[in-house]
């Protein structure tokens, strides 16, 4: 399942004084099974254009394809769309609202009409995906939970919907090491299922480690685009547009600098490895 963006703009308030272009003019394609990121400064029109892969926002111009169907036509079947694109906003846990974890995890499907038998089959198979044992947790109010563990119960809701792109905006924000780790391995292990994964993210080294498709903002324009390989392998474009980039890429750029052929790393395991392996056969700083 691919997903095309072509010539895109929103502009907010248009007409007015307040009258802002968020998205100007944007084209990419993500293809199926891709981890894409998209960086760039808060306000450069990020969480503005993924908020337009499920129509909750509509396009001034342009358009939008979801595995073949334009959602940007007003005869788009939306519904269709929205069970093939799952959205997990910013600080989701904000938005859970139900009595029970179950409850909250068969929202989305509940509204799709299924049988009750359906509904608690995605339910178990959702709070599998998170790691949450059902059985423990079924009954339990989301608010009784940790920070980690209620967004996992929101990310398991829209899991149950059975997406074949998941976007995620800022999906470990404000979560401590651990929680951060809990929900970045969830992702990674629904990317392993065959799904495309789009993350907004400020975090370049989950970006590093992660994407394998690299999609930079500034103000409302693609900046910066590429593989990891090609967008890190010229350090300078990101800082010239004002992002940081990984501490291990920095790093493996100063040594190959210097004629230490680390190759260019993305995360400090794979600089360490890289070192261990020029160490381990005589370091040859030319």
């Amino acid at each position: 399942m691919s997903l095309v963006v072509k010539d895109l703009t929103h502009v907010y308030m248009p007409g007015t004084p307040y009258q802002h272009v968020a998205l100007d003019n944007v084209s990419l394609t993500i293809n199926d099974g891709e981890f894409a990121a998209i960086i760039g400064h808060t306000g450069s029109g990020k969480s503005t254009l993924v908020q337009h892969f499920n129509g909750l926002i509509k396009a001034t111009s342009g358009s939008i394809t979801v595995n073949g169907i334009d959602i940007t036509q007003k005869d788009a079947d939306m519904k269709q769309a929205r069970r093939m694109v799952g959205l997990v906003f910013q600080y989701p846990e904000y938005q859970l609202f139900e009595e029970t974890i179950y409850k909250d995890i068969a929202f989305g499907p509940r509204n799709l009409k299924l049988s009750e038998e359906e509904i608690d089959e995605r339910v178990r198979e959702a709070c599998a995906l998170v790691n949450l044992d059902f059985e423990t947790m079924k009954e339990k109010s989301p608010f009784e939970l940790s920070g980690g563990q209620k967004r996992r119960v929101a990310i398991a809701g829209v899991l149950a919907m059975r997406p074949d792109i998941l976007i995620l905006d800022e999906p470990t924000a404000g979560l401590d090491p651990r929680g951060r780790d809990e929900i970045l391995a969830l992702i990674e292990a629904w990317h392993k299922l065959g799904k495309t994964i789009i993350m907004v993210s400020h975090s370049m080294d989950d970006v590093a480690k992660y994407a394998d498709h690299i999609i930079a903002f500034k103000s409302g324009r693609i900046a910066v685009e590429g593989s990891a390989q090609e967008v890190f392998m010229e350090p300078d474009k990101l800082i010239e547009i004002g992002l940081d980039v990984p501490k291990s890429v920095k790093l493996s750029h100063m040594f190959m600098e210097k004629g230490i052929n680390t190759g260019l790393c993305y995360t400090a395991q794979q600089l360490k490895d890289s070192l261990k392996k020029i160490l381990g056969g005589g370091m040859n700083a030319g």
